[in-house]
């Protein structure tokens, strides 16, 4: 072997490797920035907000169901007075809080749908529903705290009968106004969602049928590649339901990707 090959052969062994800290390093590094791309779509960022929504609500009529649920011992306790589980009265008295939570629950119910899509509820026949069937609960709890059947009041119990209904009477009028703030923050990350462009139809390829000009995170555009495969094996065109239903995303976000991907 020469002299100047066994030099080259030298310096090549000498030439530092790449260690497996590096390569593990390096997989982070390009897995962090995959992630830092996907959380900072505006997409995302409308669906997480929308989700958080549907959090709290969840919660608030969990505490709502849990209140009413006591303060149907003080109206039943008003309505019965002295008369035992013997008398009817007795049982029909537990229906009437329910009858009214019933309402009251259907009606926050509708008034948050309205409010998903935009629509505020400010008519007084609503406003005033809730506050009847709320006052009405407060002071029947009230008053059977203040002349119970024995004679005997009990502080704890009246402060109890009148804070359970205010806090009940507080969240009924709370929860529209979360249901407003989560839209309305849903709608601000909506404004940063690029406008679609137009795309020239030579640019259009079968191997992406789903493709649209919004940019979608990965697991998101594999979901809408697959619901358009079972939508074009029907032999139908991709509706915003379809969308929807794929990707549960906000109704208006829908009806773009939609309308991108029949144009």
């Amino acid at each position: 072997m020469s002299e100047k090959s066994k030099h080259s052969t030298e310096t090549e062994s000498e030439e530092p490797r790449e260690t497996r800290t590096v390569r593990r390093l390096r997989a982070q590094l390009d897995e962090a920035q995959d992630i830092h791309k996907l959380t900072a779509n505006p997409l995302l960022a409308a669906v997480q907000a929308d989700r958080f929504r549907v959090s709290v609500t969840r919660s608030m009529w969990c505490f709502l169901t849990c209140g009413l649920g006591f303060t149907a011992t003080g109206v039943q306790a008003f309505l019965a007075g002295h008369l035992g589980p013997s008398d009817p009265m007795w049982w029909g008295a537990w229906l009437v809080e329910p009858a009214f939570a019933g309402i009251l629950i259907t009606l926050l119910r509708w008034e948050a749908q309205m409010l998903a899509h935009g629509l505020a509820v400010d008519d007084r026949p609503v406003k005033w529903l809730k506050r009847v069937l709320l006052g009405a609960t407060l002071v029947t709890n009230v008053w059977s705290s203040l002349r119970p059947p024995d004679g005997q009041i009990n502080a704890g119990m009246v402060f109890l009968h009148l804070a359970i209904p205010l806090v009940v009477f507080l969240l009924a009028e709370v929860m529209p106004v979360i249901q407003a703030r989560c839209n309305a923050a849903r709608d601000k990350v909506a404004e940063i969602v690029p406008a679609p462009t137009s795309t020239p139809p030579s640019a259009v390829t079968q191997a992406a049928p789903a493709r649209t000009a919004l940019r979608l995170p990965g697991h998101l555009q594999g979901a809408l590649d697959a619901k358009a495969n079972e939508v074009h094996a029907e032999g139908r065109a991709l509706t915003a339901q379809d969308i929807q239903d794929a990707l549960n995303v906000p109704e208006e976000y829908a009806a773009r990707l939609a309308a991108q991907l029949a144009a």
